[in-house]
């Protein structure tokens, strides 16, 4: 499977598959093995690439996923080629209208911190969705005034999904 990943503004097709613990990953014409097990508590892993172990702990993120490894923690955003495509398109489609807020995995929208019409500020809590059993709240990053909520409360969603369209507005 290909995917598309975002690691420090950088992107880069990433191409992978698994055989029971071993996964096989080709990035940059560099192909890479690895022994990969999921530990007890479900966000941290075992990691055993080219003769080094480490722990890896991924715990999902406002946009994508949070990845700890050696005391370091990285925002990673993951796409599937398809999403990666229709959010560019959708990004240049609306530039200067507003903000979208989407799913940054597949989940469940659990509620609503808002509702059309309200006015919301950069960083205000608008959504919550859970996804792998956590729940996580999504703000806005620039702010404005709840246009509309595009998904009904107890809907699955998919990663990439729109959910909250604002409209630039006094924040």
């Amino acid at each position: 499977m290909k995917l598309w990943v975002t690691l420090e503004g950088r992107e880069a097709e990433v191409e992978f598959s698994a055989e029971g613990d071993r996964l096989f990953l080709e990035v940059d014409g560099r192909r890479l093995e690895a022994d990969f097990k999921r530990l007890p508590d479900g966000e941290v892993y075992s990691l055993l690439m080219e003769g080094r172990s480490h722990e890896v702990r991924v715990s999902p993120a406002a946009e994508g996923l949070e990845v700890s490894l050696e005391g370091m923690t990285l925002p990673v955003e993951v796409r599937h080629p398809l999403e990666r495509m229709l959010r560019a398109t959708q990004r240049a489609g609306h530039s200067g209208t507003g903000e979208v807020i989407h799913a940054p995995m597949p989940g469940m929208v659990v509620s609503y911190r808002v509702k059309p019409g309200d006015t919301v500020g950069p960083g205000e809590p608008v959504v919550v969705i859970e996804a792998m059993k956590m729940q996580n709240e999504l703000s806005a990053r620039r702010g404005g005034v709840v246009a509309e909520l595009l998904v009904a409360e107890r809907t699955s969603v998919s990663a990439g999904q729109a959910l909250v369209r604002l409209t630039p507005g006094a924040a």
